[in-house]
This record gives structure tokens, C-alpha cells and sequence, in this order.
């Protein structure tokens, strides 16, 4: 069984319209309303592959009743707590010439009661099921506590070491683990992200990324999965770094195909695959996810279809 934990989920608003005219009334071609939040996309994707999943994190007011209104459609178990106020609220604006202007709320302040809740319930989660791997996902809302995934962490190792942790963060969240004792298993930046926390230009270059990353913090991290976009992805594996490339595909929505690399993941992870295995996989769920219209979605085979396209060649030292 696989969890995923989703701390600051969203009501995702797409809006499509020809120009956006800042100061000026805008008319709307077209308003989608989603369910947003990477661990939610993800628990999805491993659902839709096979695995059995759980999401949890926090959920409130009508967006949370929305958001598991939402879920009967999809194949996870949702053991999502409820807290006060209302879930946030995420808004994406795209004109017809593709250029997109997001606004994201920050979400509700969380209190520190409800992050005991949490670990309470995921400690009991881990008891009653054979879990083998957990996903951490997403930002983190207004809260007193600090190092809030570091403690989510810690919690799992102490009570079982043997679950693999893939962190799918960024930004403060991501740099405050970096900086702790207690790691994850598995990280997943896109190549924006790695430059954040490589305080260095973006780059596609695999050996350059490499040669970063052996010195930088980074290092620490066992396994880290970089998406390069059409470029495929840079992957460490402990000491080694390997390159990740697959066959171009009709791409029709880009949006949480990185969630959808830690789906796939989840369930490589839970089926026991090898690591070449379960790189493929993952990369060929996210890849997957880029031919649908929906966002954090995929088709079993066409996943393992994509999956035979793949190729990962490690790099020299």
C-alpha cells in the first residue's frame, strides 16, 4: 500500500482568455474547476496503475467537501482530516499565445493540534497496513511549526524504518530537510528547482547538474529524480548519476506530470521493482500524464507501453 500526505491542497481555476489586460475587464473563453495538490495527483496516478492508495493531509470548508466529492470518481481511499476554515484556493491564467500567470493562495493557518492529528493518524495508517512507501507533497500552509516534513519524517522512521519517503517539495520546505538529519528517501525538483537549491543558473546539461550536485547538499539525498521537460530527466542513484531519455510524445497538458513521476514512483515502489525498473515506470507515468487533458491522470498501458520506450544510460564518473 502506498500514502500519500497532502498538508496545503487547492481548488485548482484555470481561466482561458485572449489577453490578460492588467487594470482592464477581462472576458473568459473558458473556467475549468480541479481538484489541485500533488499528493492528491499522485495517490490518482497510483491508483489508476494498480496500486493501493490512501490520501490524507488536511481538507476544510466547501473546497474540502468539493475536493472528496471529487475523489468518488477516482480509485484512492481518501482519510483526509478536517480542519477549520477553507481549503485554498489556486488560480491559472492562460492566453491564447500560451503564456500562463498563476495566483496562489497560501492557505488557511494551520494549527498545531492538527498537525498532532495528523501523526496520529499516520502512525496508525503504518500499523494497520502493509505500507511500503509514503509521498510528502506539496507546499506547506501558515503555521507555527517549524520543520514540518522533517518531523512528518522522523515520525515514519521511528515507527518503520523500512517504508521508502519520497519528498515532493520546494523552496523553505525543501532547503529546512535538506538541513536536518532525517532525509527522505527520494526528492523530485524539476530542473527550476534544482537551480533554486543549487544557487546556480537553470541547466539541461546532465554532467553539469551532476558536477553540482556532488557539491552541494544535495549529495546527502540518496535517490533524486530531476525532470528536464522534453530532455527527460537527471537521476543519483547513491553514487551514481544516470540519464534519462524517452520517445517524443503528442503532448496535450503538461500540468502534474511531475506529480504524476512520484505516482508512478509510488507504485514501482510498492510492486518491489528494481531501480532501473522503477525509474522507467516513473518516468513513463509522468510522460503518460502529458498526453491527457486531465491533470494527474494516466492510462495503465499506454504507461507501460512508454515505459519499454525508455532508456537511461548512467553517466561517466
Amino acid at each position: 500500500m502506498d500514502i500519500t500526505v497532502t498538508i496545503n491542497p487547492s481548488v485548482d481555476r484555470l481561466y482561458q482568455l485572449d489577453h490578460l489586460e492588467i487594470g482592464e475587464l477581462n472576458r473568459v473563453q473558458l473556467v475549468k474547476k480541479m481538484v489541485g495538490g500533488k499528493g492528491i495527483n499522485a495517490a490518482r496516478v497510483a491508483a489508476c496503475l494498480g496500486a493501493e492508495t490512501i490520501a490524507t493531509g488536511f481538507l476544510a470548508g466547501s473546497n474540502g467537501q468539493y475536493i472528496l466529492d471529487q475523489a468518488k470518481n477516482d480509485r484512492y481511499t481518501c482519510k483526509f482530516i478536517t480542519t477549520k476554515g477553507n481549503t485554498r484556493n489556486c488560480y491559472t491564467i492562460i492566453q491564447n499565445n500560451g503564456e500562463k500567470t498563476e495566483i496562489n493562495e497560501q492557505g488557511d493557518r494551520l494549527a498545531l493540534s492538527s498537525m498532532d492529528n495528523l501523526l496520529a493518524s499516520l502512525s496508525s495508517l503504518i500499523v494497520k497496513h502493509n505500507v511500503t512507501a509514503i509521498s510528502l507533497n506539496g507546499s506547506v500552509p501558515p503555521t507555527n511549526m517549524q520543520h514540518i516534513y522533517s518531523k512528518i519524517i522522523t515520525s515514519i522512521r521511528r515507527l518503520a524504518p523500512q517504508v521508502k519517503i519520497v519528498l515532493d517539495t520546494s523552496g523553505q520546505a525543501l532547503t529546512e530537510v535538506l538541513q536536518s538529519t532525517t532525509l527522505p528517501d527520494f526528492i523530485k525538483p524539476n530542473e527550476q528547482e534544482a537551480a533554486e537549491l543549487l544557487a546556480a543558473p537553470v541547466t539541461r546539461d546532465c554532467q553539469k547538474l551532476k558536477r553540482e550536485i556532488r557539491a552541494s547538499s544535495l549529495n546527502k539525498i540518496a535517490n533524486i529524480i530531476i525532470s528536464l521537460g522534453d530532455r527527460g530527466a537527471l537521476v543519483k542513484h547513491h553514487d551514481d548519476f544516470y540519464r534519462v531519455n524517452f520517445k517524443p510524445v503528442e503532448v496535450a497538458n503538461t500540468e502534474g506530470s511531475g506529480d504524476s513521476v512520484v505516482g508512478g514512483l509510488l507504485y514501482a515502489l510498492d510492486r518491489k521493482y528494481d531501480f532501473k525498473q522503477a525509474i522507467s515506470l516513473a518516468i513513463a507515468a509522468g510522460t503518460a500524464n502529458a498526453m491527457e487533458t486531465k491533470t494527474g491522470f494516466v492510462k495503465r498501458e499506454q504507461v507501460l507501453a512508454i515505459m519499454n520506450t525508455i532508456a537511461i544510460t548512467k553517466l561517466d564518473n
